[in-house]
């Protein structure tokens, strides 16, 4: 059974084996197959690939001539032409050799005339030469022969004539200059006219009609009443807030404020009106809710008020300290004219003047405008304003021209440049033109009696009359207890007077009448 197994085995065993080697015999002939088919579909590819390429090979030789056909004619043409060109080309270039070398034949010859001429300079160097060397001898024996007769050395005589020359060259630079000041002094006034014309037809900046801050009125008895209470605490409040003192008379309907800063008399004027548009209860509390809104309000306005006027005028680099005191001024009067517009004013008309007289127009808008800058701050600082003025802003980078031009405007030191005489000039223009000052009835009363008095005060005056609204003060004297060289010297000191104990804007002319009135009467005898 055993034995049998192991045939059967042996059989399935050998029968596996001839099964594999015959798949593999089978296997490899169908590989060599799809080989051999393989090889045979790459052999038609390449033929058709080779037969593709002939085919598109002759159809490229067709289009080639026939593009060909159709240039040939142009192109025959173009090379006609290229031809034709090349020979203008080449005549142009057989021209221009033709000229080179013709330029060159005469550079040649030109140098060589040139050679020519520097040796003939050379030998006239040389003559030269020698003719300076006799001149000199002779020039020596000049000087020589001349200091033996004048009896002095030749230095000396340098000296003698030099001195002579500057004393004859100084008289002749004075001589210039007394006829140049002579020529100014006559044309001056009229050129100085005719400049001040110019300018203020020039000047085109609106009228300030503003005469001061206005007064503040109660709009009703209901009002007064809420305002005025018993205690007076509403009008404490009010000063304790706005810094300036409330003044309410009986039977005035209108409210006084008085205090020495403008500022603070616009805040008061400004949260008084605002107070009195309350119809149901007036507190302390809520006047200094008030006051202190007002206050931010005039503030910003202050700013916006500098720097309005700094950028109208054009001017760059100012100091916001400086724009905020400028923007103050717009509170502040003198002889009733606005302090802000009358700065604005004098930098128009200084920069115009400038302008005139070719000196530098924005230095000279920006000392007028900061010229009284000094009355923001005079109500707390002692001296004039125009030194007030000029510390401030010299404290705060201002050149010092310009500090200089502030200060000396009303002579508290000597104007010693162009932009501070034109200083003056604007500001006296601005006070003095028609209806920029106006004075009171009390403050022009004021006046005439203070020059009357001070007229009637010499010995030999009789009477004394203001006329030309201040402006002229006419003295009559006794004509026999004054003669004509009395009476001159008499104006000289009523006006050196005023000057001193007066406080005026312009100028106050000052008029001496002096008159001998001779009478005699007829007597007519009867027959």
């Amino acid at each position: 059974m055993l034995v049998v197994f192991a045939i059967a085995l042996v059989a399935v065993i050998a029968g596996c084996g001839l099964g594999m080697a015959l798949h593999k015999l089978q296997n490899a002939r169908t590989l060599r197959l799809a080989r051999e088919e393989a090889q045979e579909i790459i052999d038609e590819a390449n033929q058709a690939v080779e037969l593709r390429q002939l085919e598109e090979k002759e159809r490229i030789q067709e289009i080639e001539m026939e593009m060909w056909t159709k240039v040939e004619p142009d192109m025959l043409k173009s090379e006609g032409r290229i031809e034709d060109l090349q020979e203008v080309a080449n005549e142009k270039k057989a021209k221009a050799d033709q000229i080179v070398q013709e330029e060159k034949k005469k550079l040649q010859e030109r140098e060589a005339d040139v050679k020519s001429q520097e040796q003939a300079l050379k030998g006239q160097e040389a003559e030269l030469s020698k003719v300076k060397d006799v001149q000199k001898s002779l020039n020596k024996d000049f000087v020589e022969k001349l200091t033996s007769k004048l009896g002095t050395s030749a230095e000396d005589f340098k000296n003698q004539l030099k001195t002579k020359m500057e004393e004859e060259a100084k008289l002749r630079s004075v001589r210039l200059a007394q006829e140049h000041e002579e020529d100014t002094k006559e044309h001056a006034e009229t050129k100085a006219k005719k400049i001040l014309g110019l300018i203020i037809d020039r000047f085109a900046r609106p009228y300030c009609a503003e005469r001061g801050i206005g007064a503040v009125n109660f709009p009703d008895n209901h009002v007064r009443k809420l305002f005025c209470d018993p205690a007076g605490a509403n009008i404490k409040a009010v000063q304790d807030a706005c810094g300036c003192d409330i003044i309410v008379e009986e039977g005035l309907e209108m409210v006084g404020v008085a205090g020495f800063d403008p500022v603070r008399r616009e805040l008061t004027r400004r949260t008084l009106e605002r107070i009195f548009k309350e119809k149901k209860s007036i507190t302390p509390d809520f006047i200094k809710k008030i006051a202190e809104n007002q206050k931010k309000e005039l503030f910003k306005n202050i700013k916006h008020d500098g720097d309005s006027l700094a950028k109208e005028l054009k001017l760059e680099g100012l100091n916001a300290e400086i724009r905020q005191m400028m923007g103050s001024l717009r509170y502040r009067y003198s002889f009733t004219q606005n302090q802000y517009f009358h700065c604005g004013e004098v930098g128009w008309l200084a920069g115009l003047l400038a302008s005139e007289l070719n000196l530098d127009i924005k230095k000279a808008r920006r000392v007028g405008m900061l010229h009284d800058i000094g009355k923001s701050m005079d109500h707390v600082m002692e001296g004039g304003h125009a030194v007030i003025g000029a510390d401030f802003i010299a404290a705060r980078g201002e050149a010092p021209d310009v500090v200089h031009a502030v200060k000396a405007h009303h002579f508290d030191e000597q104007p010693s440049t162009d932009h501070a005489f034109l200083v003056i000039a604007a500001d006296a223009i601005s006070g003095a033109r028609p209806g920029a000052r106006r004075s009171t009835i009390e403050s022009y009363n004021q006046k005439v009696s203070e020059l009357q008095d001070i007229a009637r005060s010499f010995q030999g005056v009789t009477d004394c009359f203001v006329l030309s609204g201040g402006r002229e003060c006419r003295v009559m004297v006794n004509g026999k207890k004054v003669d004509d060289s009395m009476a001159l010297d008499l104006s000289k000191k009523i006006a050196a007077r005023i000057e001193e104990e007066c406080n005026y804007p312009g100028q106050i002319k000052v008029v001496v009448v002096r008159e001998t009135v001779v009478t005699e009467q007829t007597r007519k005898e009867l027959a």
